[in-house]
């Protein structure tokens, strides 16, 4: 990327003068998140309509429609449940679901994977503010907050507040906070899923199936080096401050089946990534934001 911003995240806690600050760049990543393609490409097929003043149509009822929205007149005149589709009072609804559980606590680079995913989850905000877009927002772990969609305005610095007063929320599994947004948001929204997508394989599967159901899905995975490529074989201690443990790198055992997970991660969130209606990115710690953003996930993988 030339001639464009560059932002690096640092620190182990988000901090909320920094959250804010990143209003600044709010322009540049809604041109990442090409958050203005589908405006130029005209209004959205019936299927993802969202709620909005005028009604449009309707149709079959289908499992995760809002059960408000049941049309009750061709309910009763067919005998099979149908749902009133509106037309859309715009069509850049975005919604941010951002990991801050316990696992995502860690870094050797720059600032901590939660860090990291709580600003690209703030910048997010920010660029739905630059376009006077709804937004809303479900912080995972952390602060546990749910951030009610609405005009970006106000909900991304409610974003931003939450992700810095932290706390020690459940950590729930994705596919449970998955079922939270996808009940918040309307049909046809934008989600952004900021994790490092360490749920097993059938859990993250059913996540996105009940995303992709209300919208397109964009994966933004964070992660650290030293979790891609292990340190020169030795044995490394390890704290969060409080429990100790030992990181033998030194057993090849150790190390064969580091390298098949993370090959079999990546390799999970890549097909996800081509599936219709979704796409994927990976930012690692220590690394500039927009530039980690404006990769596809395949060449994020081969760096």
């Amino acid at each position: 990327m030339r001639g464009g911003p560059r932002h690096v995240p640092r620190g182990v806690r988000p901090a909320l003068e920094s959250l804010l600050g990143l209003r600044r760049h709010g322009v540049e990543m809604r041109r990442v998140l090409a958050l203005d393609a589908e405006r130029r490409e005209g209004p959205r097929a019936p299927s993802t309509r969202s709620h909005g003043m005028d009604y449009a149509e309707s149709r079959r009822y289908s499992p995760g429609d809002d059960v408000r929205r049941i049309d009750w007149r061709v309910t009763a005149r067919t005998g099979k449940p149908h749902t009133k589709l509106y037309q859309a009072e715009r069509g850049n609804d975005l919604y941010v679901i951002v990991d801050q559980r316990s696992p995502i606590r860690f870094g050797t680079r720059a600032a901590f994977k939660s860090v990291l995913a709580a600003e690209i989850a703030a910048l997010a905000g920010w660029a739905a503010a630059e376009g006077g877009d709804r937004f809303g927002a479900l912080v995972a772990g952390g602060s546990g907050a749910l951030v009610r969609a609405g005009a970006a305005e106000g909900s991304a610095p409610a974003l931003c507040v939450a992700l810095a007063a932290g706390g020690e929320a459940a950590d729930a599994p994705l596919d449970a906070l998955a079922a939270r947004a996808a009940a918040d948001a309307a049909l046809g929204t934008r989600f952004l899923v900021v994790s490092d997508f360490a749920d097993p394989e059938v859990v993250l599967d059913d996540a996105l199936k009940q995303l992709r159901a209300r919208g397109d899905v964009v994966l933004v995975c964070v992660h650290d080096p030293l979790e891609v490529r292990l340190p020169p074989p030795a044995r490394y201690p390890l704290t969060d401050g409080a429990a100790a443990l030992v990181l033998d790198a030194g057993s090849a055992a150790v190390r064969a089946a580091h390298a098949r997970d993370v090959a079999a991660r990546r390799e999970r969130l890549a097909r996800l990534a081509t599936r219709p209606g979704m796409r994927g990115h990976a930012v690692s710690t220590g690394e500039d934001v927009f530039s980690a953003l404006e990769r596809p996930f395949a060449e994020a993988r081969a760096a």
